[in-house]
């Protein structure tokens, strides 16, 4: 969520200063921090570049982005492409999916970023994404917190190679 977040707040500044396209972003990103100008972002970045409080700003872009925003959907669909990149390098590098690319694996799905929107699920797109090349990717999505997960398939890794 803190690249598309951060990704947002850059377009809103380059939207201010001229050097991109006018965004809905910036009025609902100031909304939303209750900020006047584009001016006062740096200072708000600055007070708590946290990536929590920075990814917050998540929501704001999915809503620009059903509302037809251009940049904000740039912005969800370069990170779509982004992620889904990043998961096939894993899947490549571990073999998860046999040497045909066709075998099954669990393709679990955490992260708030990856919750289901009204039209914009990232989650949706991500896997799209993904079966395109490794049509045997399962998505699951966990009733767990994330570290559950990971402690549980390290669990069955180990148990199944004994």
């Amino acid at each position: 969520g803190y690249g598309i977040a951060a990704q947002a707040l850059t377009a809103v500044i380059r939207a201010y200063d001229g050097r991109g396209p006018d965004t809905m972003l910036t009025s609902n990103i100031l909304s939303t921090l209750e900020l006047s100008s584009p001016d006062e972002l740096i200072g708000w970045t600055y007070v708590d570049p946290s990536w929590a409080r920075i990814a917050a700003l998540v929501p704001v872009v999915v809503s620009c982005a059903e509302a037809g925003d251009e940049v904000a959907n740039k912005i969800l669909q370069d990170s779509v492409e982004e992620l889904a990149l990043s998961v096939k390098a894993v899947v490549q590098r571990l073999s998860l999916s046999g040497e045909d690319g066709k075998h099954s694996f669990p393709l679990v799905m955490v992260g708030g970023v990856l919750e289901a929107n009204r039209r914009w699920d990232i989650g949706r797109e991500v896997v799209k994404c993904i079966l395109r090349d490794y049509p045997g990717a399962v998505p699951i999505r966990p009733k767990v917190e994330p570290a559950v997960g990971a402690a549980l398939l390290a669990w069955n890794s180990f148990m199944n190679a004994r």
